[in-house]
Order: C-alpha cells, then sequence, then structure tokens
C-alpha cells in the first residue's frame, strides 16, 4: 500500500512538471522593433507602454481605448469620463503630464516618441468606450509624433472589441470573447503599421509555436495569471533575428473568462509565423473588488504609480521584454 501511495505522488509530481510552464527565454530580438498593441483596458495599457518606456518601444497599437493617464489615477473617471464623456477630456492636460514626468525621469524623454508609428481604431458603433476618446488620442499623439506616421482606422462598423477576419461572434455584437468577425484584419494592420510593409503574405497558424510561459517570476501582488502564451516562429526559434510585438488583451478577455483564445484567433500569429515576428500575450489577473474583470491596470488599482515606468503591471511586462531582449531585467522594479 505505501509503495502504491510513493507511486502516485511521484506520477502527479511528474504530470505537474510536465503542464508547467516554461521560464520565459531569451531570442535574437532586434532592438529596434519592439512594439505593444491592445484592446480596450489593454488599448490603454498599450498607450502606457510605449510613453512610459518610449526608448524600448518604437510604436503602439490602440483598439478602442484612450489617451495616456485619461483615469488619473481614479476609478470612478475610468468608467464615467474615460469610457462615455470624451469631451471632458482636454487632451493638453496629458501631454503636459507626459512632458512633466519625462522631466522628473519618471517615464522616458516624450522625444524619443517622433519617430514612432502610432495605429488607432476606433468605430461609431462601440458602446462601451466612445470613439471620440480615440480622437482625443490622436490629438495627444499629434503634440509628440509626425502626424504621417499616426495612421487613424475609423471606417470599420463594430461593436466593442477586437476586429479580426473570420474570429468570434458577428461584427456588431459585442460580447464574450470580445473578438470580432468583421472581414477586418486587425492584427495584419496593427503590424504593418508599426512594422511597415511586411516582406511575405498572411500565414498559418501553427499550434505548436503558441508556448505557455510562467509569469510568476514577473507578478508582484497577484495582477498577473500564472501563464502567459508566446507565439515564436521557427525562424526565431532557429536564432534568426526577429521583431517582438506585445498583444494586451481586454477586460474579461484573460483565461478566466476566454481561454487561449485571444493568442489563438486574434490574428496576430499568422502574420508573425511567415514575417520573423515574436508575439508575447501576457495575461492580466483578477485582483478583488479592486479588478474584477481582469483589466489591465489604466485607472490605478496596482499603485498610484501604475501609468510610470516604476509600475508594477508595467516593469513585469518590461522585464519580459527585457528578458526576449537578452537584457539584463530588474524583477518587481527593485
Amino acid at each position: 500500500m505505501f509503495s502504491k501511495v510513493i507511486t502516485l505522488v511521484i506520477l502527479v509530481s511528474l504530470t505537474a512538471a510536465a503542464n508547467a510552464a516554461d521560464s520565459l527565454k531569451p531570442y535574437n530580438i532586434d532592438k529596434q522593433a519592439v512594439t505593444v498593441s491592445g484592446v480596450s483596458s489593454g488599448a490603454f495599457m498599450a498607450v502606457q507602454l510605449e510613453v512610459a518606456y518610449s526608448a524600448t518601444f518604437s510604436g503602439a497599437g490602440s483598439v478602442a481605448g484612450g489617451t495616456y493617464w485619461c483615469a488619473q489615477g481614479n476609478a470612478q473617471r475610468a468608467q464615467t469620463v474615460c469610457m462615455n464623456q470624451p469631451e471632458a477630456v482636454k487632451s493638453n492636460d496629458h501631454v503636459l503630464k507626459a512632458r512633466e514626468w519625462a522631466a522628473q525621469g519618471l517615464i522616458d524623454p516624450v522625444e524619443n516618441l517622433r519617430s514612432h508609428k502610432v495605429y488607432i481604431y476606433a468605430s461609431a458603433k462601440d458602446a462601451i468606450i466612445k470613439p471620440g476618446h480615440s480622437d482625443k488620442l490622436v490629438e495627444f499623439y499629434g503634440q509628440f509624433t509626425d502626424a504621417g506616421k499616426i495612421h487613424f482606422e475609423k471606417s470599420v462598423q463594430s461593436a466593442h472589441g477586437f476586429p479580426t477576419l473570420d474570429k468570434g461572434n458577428l461584427c456588431t455584437l459585442g460580447f464574450l470573447p470580445w473578438l470580432l468577425k468583421c472581414n477586418y484584419d486587425g492584427a495584419g494592420e496593427i503590424l504593418k503599421t508599426l512594422h511597415g510593409t511586411l516582406p511575405r503574405a498572411r500565414g498559418a497558424f501553427v499550434a505548436g509555436h503558441l508556448q505557455k510561459f510562467s509569469q510568476v517570476e514577473f507578478d508582484k501582488g497577484g495582477y498577473f495569471m500564472p501563464e502567459g502564451w508566446v507565439y515564436v516562429p521557427e525562424s526565431c526559434e532557429r536564432g534568426e533575428k526577429c521583431a517582438l510585438h506585445i498583444a494586451l488583451h481586454g477586460c474579461q478577455m484573460n483565461p478566466d473568462y476566454i481561454q487561449d483564445q485571444f493568442a489563438r484567433l486574434a490574428g496576430y500569429n499568422e502574420w508573425a509565423e511567415t514575417n520573423n515576428i515574436i508575439v508575447l500575450y501576457p495575461q492580466s489577473a483578477k485582483h478583488g473588488r479592486e479588478n474584477p474583470y481582469a483589466c489591465w491596470d489604466w485607472f490605478g488599482f496596482t499603485g498610484a504609480d501604475y501609468s510610470l515606468k516604476s509600475g508594477v503591471q508595467m516593469s513585469a511586462i518590461k522585464n519580459m521584454v527585457e528578458r526576449m531582449s537578452g537584457g539584463t531585467e530588474t524583477l518587481f522594479g527593485n
């Protein structure tokens, strides 16, 4: 009987080890081609990352988002002004705040943004985040970035969510999994805007190239799921130089709600497969009553510095980028 128990313990341990996600590893990353995009809360987070770490990222994509520091650390403002009242957002206030924080060294110099490329998507049919917030984001970036580098897409009539060619709900039905079948390749348009004309056409998703990785070592405070996903084309696995793109889900889009559907179905992987791009899919976690829907922190539930380089989620994702780029990460921002 005792030997059977020992055998069972060993089998359980081996199974757990087999199912455990690997640590994130370094690749031959082109450090001039690191970009980020997101949808909804992920869009706000993508803008935060790109503005705060403008020396690391070279472009950002925002789908159904808004301007940097919109919520001003106030959850109530996030749910009212930053979702429903774009007319109450004064873009110059956010420009001045970014300049102030850059002068204090709390974010990277805003001059870095001059050469960055920006993709912004909004729809008049979005009933959750009014499209006027994307107009405010255009105004914000217009103070830092050359106008010709900002692509504003507002012709697609979609509900709130991430537009795809053929995956998800009907284009006008915004609900779980928040992927929208719009005959519009949102991921492809983002990558083509941020990385320039891609040399090869959209390829096919290879399931074996989407891998789990452990987020535990990057997480301080339980703000991340234990695991995220990373899509690594074979060419990148072999050591060829590759671009890196961070794709951020929105609220109710982490594994608690839609498993790996955003990572599998959003459309980034098909372009990554044929164009030497690695796509990292960090996964935010629910956090009590402050964040019941696993949103990214664009309103301050992780602390007052949520939109700065020292922010808990911000610095964790930056450390993931550093790990993948072969740099030296400073875990937990210490």
